[in-house]
């Protein structure tokens, strides 16, 4: 069992180191594999750790130990450096990877300050034509508000001088017609007399008219009545 543990660590050991040497060139990495080396490196640290926890125990157990666990603190402190190596060529690919990334972005950051910074002072342009616009608009929309409530202020004061000139009117009619009451009166009384005459006279004339009918038709008849008594003795 300790075979195989020592081996199967010595052979993840040796991709370590040939990882580690191949480590020189962290840029030819991405930031993915920066980072799972640094991982691996992580982990063989915990497995070396673990190999050596165990290692220790076996050697414990057995009558000399002290040549078993030498041997094992040298294999742990090999393994150790090794990851070490690993994780820290894992930290300066990342890093690496990073400023790569950095100076890529400021490159085309630079490429783009031509394009950007018209485009900004176009969009500024644009933004301040669009706020006087909107200024404007502001400004015309309360100067028509402003002149409808002039309008609405004079054709109210309009009315209300057109309705205080009327009560005033109404006001003077009611004084003259209470000031000429008593002459209207009278007048209304002396109306009323000199149409109950005119009815009066009216009536008579047309009580006379019908007493000459009567008159008349009275005479007619005796006519007729005496023209008939002389006819028979002839």
């Amino acid at each position: 069992m300790r075979v195989r543990n020592w081996l199967a660590l010595g052979f993840t050991l040796a991709q370590t180191m040939v990882l580690a040497q191949t480590a020189d060139l962290p840029s030819a990495l991405s930031l993915e594999e920066a980072r799972a080396m640094r991982a691996r490196g992580k982990a063989l640290k915990a497995e070396a750790e673990q190999t050596y926890e165990n290692e220790r125990a076996v050697c414990r157990s057995q009558a000399i130990a002290i040549n078993c666990l030498g041997s094992a603190k040298e294999r742990r402190s090999t393994a150790m450096r090794a990851a070490d190596a690993l994780e820290r060529q894992g930290r300066e690919a990342e890093r690496e990877v990073r400023r790569q990334q950095v100076e890529v972005r400021a490159a085309k950051r630079e490429a783009e300050a031509p394009g950007r910074e018209a485009r900004e002072q176009a969009e500024a342009k644009d933004y301040r034509e669009k706020q006087a616009q909107r200024a404007a608009e502001r400004e015309r929309s309360l100067s028509e508000e402003s002149a409808k409530a002039e309008r609405r202020r004079s054709k109210f004061a309009a009315e209300q001088a057109a309705q205080q000139s009327r009560l005033e009117q109404r006001r003077k009619e009611d004084a003259r017609r209470a000031e000429n009451a008593p002459e209207n009166a009278r007048k209304r009384a002396e109306r009323e007399r000199q149409h109950a005459e005119r009815v009066k006279k009216i009536d008579e004339r047309t009580r006379k008219y019908a007493d000459l009918l009567k008159r008349r038709e009275a005479e007619e008849a005796a006519r007729k009545a005496a023209g008939s008594a002389e006819t028979p003795s002839r």
